[in-house]
């Protein structure tokens, strides 16, 4: 009973104070040391032995070396080590991976590479090996299974078990590529894979109203398209001004972009400029024209809606009529919107925990309550028939279980209580008012100079 009266308070506390024990990263280091320093003996001492002790040892200092990666403790004497275990254990494929591992991860001095070198040579004439390669490099490779565990990324070289196998490589931005193999014993086979890149998304800003292609084949101003790798036409054609084109490349696992497009002016084209209290992104009839504080851009003449938004800002929007000639000037003024997500976050932090030690409150006063009906029942009992030694031990315990679990019940009632009162006056405290939001025409709005463009 004291046990379990233990393990409630225990849990419950736990999980209203959402305490978490992290062990520190220097005693893993410890542990990765130490576990280094007992394979390095059981290696010493297998070299030295015979037979089955022989193999015993070596089995000890590859369990050691093993667990000492899975620390995460991948050092150049770890792998080394490794494979010359691997070797003596007549594991020479294994052995001849690390070895290879340890050339192509580590950087060496000279007398090492060469004793490495030596090593993977003595190797290679017993072992099947692929001489594996990407273009581009860096690819992933796994081996017969893709959910594997990764073997390295090219180039590399891989000893393999005798026979055909099926190699996997996969790159960020590159679709996944498979490449059949089939190794012998003393013989190196070349594989060699050409990765086709994935297209790139590219979002393409240009002013509403006009004509859009993408090498030929119209696209909507303000969305991104799946573009794949290689040169490529953008061309904007708007009424009363001229064509805009422009090259561009994409490169293959590159990141996202953005292209913006601005017609040329002509007769009759217009120019927005926004003014804002910070810096913003700016819409125009929902596409996105830029960002910045001063912006300047071409419109069409005729009737559009401006939306400018900003982080921890109130969003506004503008509808208004652009005639042609005309140069808009709107001042944007975007008001704080409070954060609200630490008192969100308050009220959650308190108000659980209050509930959930409220209810180890109510299961530790059913125990306790529990415990002095069987108390009462043992003292009735006594006076009837009086103690006997089996009578006073059952007494005892009882009333060491009554004591912690009214202890218990106190504590979490405490815990509850205050925990509690926190989240009341946390769900009675405003986060603050938002504050308001507006675009409006600045003074002798007309044409204007602007201090940026777009």
């Amino acid at each position: 009973m004291r046990r379990a009266l233990a393990f409630l308070f225990a849990a419950t506390t736990f999980a209203s104070l959402s305490l978490v024990a992290v062990a520190p990263a220097q005693a893993q280091e410890e542990e990765a040391r130490l576990l280094f320093e007992r394979g390095n003996q059981h290696l010493a001492r297998g070299m030295r032995s015979r037979g089955a002790a022989r193999t015993r040892e070596l089995q000890e200092a590859l369990d050691a070396y093993l667990g000492v990666l899975r620390l995460g403790a991948r050092t150049r004497n770890v792998v080394f080590n490794l494979a010359l275990t691997l070797q003596e254990l007549g594991r020479e494929a294994e052995a001849f991976n690390y070895y290879s591992q340890y050339l192509r991860e580590f950087d060496l001095s000279d007398a090492d590479r060469s004793t490495g070198q030596e090593r993977l040579e003595a190797l290679r004439p017993r072992v099947a090996v692929a001489q594996v390669t990407s273009t581009p490099p860096g690819a992933e490779v796994r081996v017969d299974r893709r959910d594997l565990p990764v073997r390295g990324t090219t180039p590399l070289e891989l000893a393999l078990p005798e026979g055909q196998h099926r190699l996997f490589f996969s790159l960020d931005g590159y679709g996944d590529q498979t490449a059949q193999v089939t190794v012998a014993v003393g013989q190196r086979v070349d594989v060699n894979v050409a990765l086709e890149g994935e297209p790139v998304a590219v979002q393409f800003i240009a002013p509403g109203g006009g004509t859009l292609t993408l090498d030929g084949d119209p696209i909507e101003a303000g969305r991104s398209v799946p573009v794949a790798p290689g040169s490529h036409v953008v061309r904007l054609e708007v009424a009363n001004a001229a064509p805009v084109e422009r090259r561009f490349e994409v490169q293959a696992g590159s990141e996202p972009m953005a292209i913006t497009l601005s017609a040329t002016a002509g007769a009759g084209s217009a120019r927005i400029a926004v003014h804002s209290n910070v810096e913003a992104q700016v819409f125009l009839d929902g596409i996105p024209v830029g960002s910045g504080a001063e912006l300047q851009f071409p419109a069409l003449p005729g009737e559009h809606v401006l939306r400018v938004e900003a982080p921890g800002r109130a969003e506004a929007s503008h509808r208004f009529e652009l005639r042609p000639d005309q140069t808009l000037s709107l001042d944007v003024a975007l008001g704080v919107r409070p954060d609200n997500g630490g008192l969100v976050a308050g009220r959650i932090l308190t108000g659980v925990p209050a509930l959930l030690a409220l209810t180890g409150a109510g299961i530790a006063l059913a125990i306790s309550a529990d415990l002095r009906g069987q108390w009462d029942d043992w003292i009735a009992a006594q006076n009837s028939g009086g103690p006997t030694a089996q009578t006073e031990a059952n007494l005892n315990r009882i009333a060491a279980d009554l004591e912690a679990a009214t202890l218990a019940t106190d504590i979490l009632w405490i815990t509850s209580a205050t925990l509690g009162t926190l989240a009341v006056v946390m769900m009675i405290v405003s986060g603050g008012d938002e504050e308001e939001s507006s675009i409006e025409l600045a003074v002798g709005a007309g044409s204007i100079a602007v201090r940026g463009t777009l």
